[in-house]
């Protein structure tokens, strides 16, 4: 079976890109090497590294890698002990340095190595040659992002416009809220398609079909990243019969996308982040995060929280309805590929051409 695949750039005339990188396992594993460890993921938050000595460990395409902060900043490194390959970190918590769970070989903050028991008459042995291989680590707002690719460029090139675009919700200031975890039996890029288009609104989701002024929905693709605009609907009649009505951030909830795999959703000041993390070829575990300026003591007994949590998971149970079916009929002997809606599916058009980008 022929790894790369044909891709057209011109949306009005292309055809989807062929259902074997939606049930492939071949395709898993090539994504794992050239996306997902080439791009900045989203993977921790940055009050759980708020102090100097806070570490946590997260994975990144495959790969455990422990995040800290230092005197001089955030720092990353592969949690792999130089030694014989144990881990230098487990967990979360704060400490002063990083020890090996192996044979306690001890390394600074800055990723030298500080001690290595018995191994003085071990010819040769320099500890200046045993450092941590370290990984790109960057913030923005309340979250944090690291990436294995050393030659990666800068976070705020990928992001690119967001900051600027977002600066009016004040992402900075707003802090954690809540988190819900979601698997959902599809591959993950069938979750991303159906993320960068509005155009199964009125069928998959009447309820939100309700709150958003869909003949005003579009996207706006940009290098590395794509934006939803989804206007609210103007209040007509009792606003209690509404769950979206706009306050003084506006009327206008913007959904960002960051390739590969993150969602930056904002809207009535607060900011909800979704990250796809594949699990095989037809599984992936979608994480859910809410930040905001003013977080609820306990936002499951909070009632304006509770009501919007529940319209959440309304929508994310309709969602995975859909993208689980979508999976099993890419299996199909008479499907391949489609075509797009020039109208409605730029977006997914645009993420198609950096998966053909990145892939071949």
């Amino acid at each position: 079976m022929p790894i790369v695949f044909p891709f057209d750039p011109d949306l009005a005339k292309a055809a989807t890109i062929p259902s074997r990188l939606y049930v492939d396992p071949v395709y898993h594993e090539l994504e794992r090497e050239r996306i997902f460890a080439r791009t900045w993921q989203l993977v921790a938050r940055t009050e759980q590294l708020a102090q100097p000595g806070d570490y946590v460990v997260v994975e990144i395409a495959g790969e455990s890698v422990v995040l800290v902060r230092d005197a001089q900043g955030l720092r990353g490194y592969h949690n792999v002990c130089l030694h014989r390959a144990g881990p230098v970190a487990t967990g979360c918590g704060r400490r002063q340095t990083l020890q090996c769970k192996y044979h306690g070989w001890t390394y600074s903050l800055a990723g030298e190595l500080l001690r290595a028991p018995e191994m003085e008459s071990t010819e040769h042995f320099r500890p200046a040659d045993f450092r941590l291989h370290p990984v790109q680590v960057a913030s923005w707002g309340p979250l944090v992002f690291a990436t294995l690719d050393l030659k990666a460029p800068p976070l705020l090139h990928f992001l690119e416009g967001i900051p600027a675009r977002a600066a009016s919700f004040r992402p900075e200031a707003m802090r954690w809220v809540m988190r819900k975890e979601y698997p959902v039996r599809c591959n993950w890029k069938v979750y991303v398609d159906n993320y960068l288009e509005g155009y199964h609104l009125p069928v998959v989701h009447p309820g939100l079909h309700k709150e958003l002024d869909y003949d005003q929905y579009r996207v706006e693709p940009h290098r590395y990243w794509s934006l939803q605009h989804a206007p609210l609907r103007p209040v007509q009649g009792n606003a209690a019969d509404r769950t979206y009505v706009a306050d003084a951030t506006g009327s206008d909830a913007q959904y960002y996308w960051l390739f590969p795999n993150v969602m930056l959703n904002v809207y009535l000041g607060q900011l909800q982040t979704n990250v796809v993390l594949p699990d095989g070829p037809d599984r992936c575990t979608v994480v859910f995060e809410w930040f905001a300026h003013d977080p609820p003591a306990d936002p499951a007994t909070d009632p304006v929280w509770s009501r919007r949590v529940h319209f959440s998971d309304e929508i994310q149970a309709e969602d995975v309805e859909i993208c689980e079916v979508v999976q099993k009929n890419l299996r199909s002997r008479v499907y391949d590929r489609g075509r797009y809606s020039a109208k409605r599916e730029n977006g997914v058009h645009h993420f198609h051409s950096l998966l053909h980008e990145f892939l071949t």
